[in-house]
């Protein structure tokens, strides 16, 4: 099995842990029908490694964009970064930032893991656009796109 399968498998399982404690209530229409996990699913390399799901075509009742993200590193403290204030959404030439970040419990200094949620206009945006850039600003900037 390839190292990206692997990166996958590990993903989609720690999306489906966060995901068992994130509440959404809302009740919109889903898109992105026909997209697979590894089209909604992004990764960066380098020091710090990001993996990054967009959840709303997987989960269509979201109302507000939501990205599960995972960070590895064999170095370093995570902690030392702050996800809410380093972290930003581009749609459409707009930056949105997140409204929260859900941190998972089993986060830890070499592998933190949670979603993302950004305001509900931004989702529309999405959804207008057809593509959207969450960045991320760690020990490098890191643009992860999605067209979808």
């Amino acid at each position: 099995m390839d190292l990206r399968k692997v990166a996958l498998l590990i993903v989609v399982l720690g999306v489906a842990v966060v995901l068992l404690s994130f509440k959404n209530t809302s009740g919109t229409s889903g898109f992105g029908e026909g997209l697979s996990e590894e089209d909604l699913t992004k990764i960066s390399p380098g020091n710090i490694q990001i993996t990054a799901v967009f959840l709303n075509p997987m989960y269509p009742d979201m109302s507000k964009p939501a990205i599960y993200v995972r960070l590895d590193t064999h170095s370093g403290d995570l902690y030392t970064y702050d996800m809410l204030n380093k972290t930003f959404l581009e749609v459409g030439g707009e930056r949105y930032r997140p409204t929260e970040w859900k941190e998972d419990d089993s986060s830890w200094g070499h592998h933190r893991y949670g979603v993302f949620t950004f305001p509900e206009s931004a989702l529309e945006l999405i959804k207008k656009e057809r593509n959207f850039k969450l960045v991320i600003e760690l020990d490098s900037t890191r643009v992860l796109e999605w067209r979808i």
